[in-house]
């Protein structure tokens, strides 16, 4: 004798099949790498990749500054003069305000 396999009425068939979509559908929008915890994330790298750029331009012209500071004795006294007010001896120093325009 041969056993017949139960018929799955096509209702309860096309139940299964919604409710593994809707399952495939929730892990994808809900679970640990769905699509918009990776966009987010996505873009959160795009910014963090411009702030690197921008940090590396000012660390290299700070390096630049250092570099030219230690090497160029004239850059290193205005640097001095213009930023720390030191003065050579018997030198004075004046410091020109902008006078406040009236009526503004």
């Amino acid at each position: 004798m041969r056993h017949r396999k139960k018929e799955v009425p096509v209702v309860l068939r096309y139940i299964y099949y919604a409710v593994i979509v809707l399952l495939l559908i929730w892990i994808g929008f809900t679970g640990r790498n769905s699509f918009w915890k990776t966009g987010k994330l996505k873009k959160e790298l795009q910014v963090l990749e411009q702030e690197t750029l921008r940090l590396k331009a000012i660390n290299d012209s700070l390096q630049l500054e250092n570099q030219r500071l230690k090497t160029d004795p004239q850059a290193a006294e205005k640097a001095a003069r213009e930023q720390f007010g030191f003065t050579k001896p018997g030198e004075q120093v004046f410091r020109f305000v902008p006078a406040l325009e009236e009526g503004k």
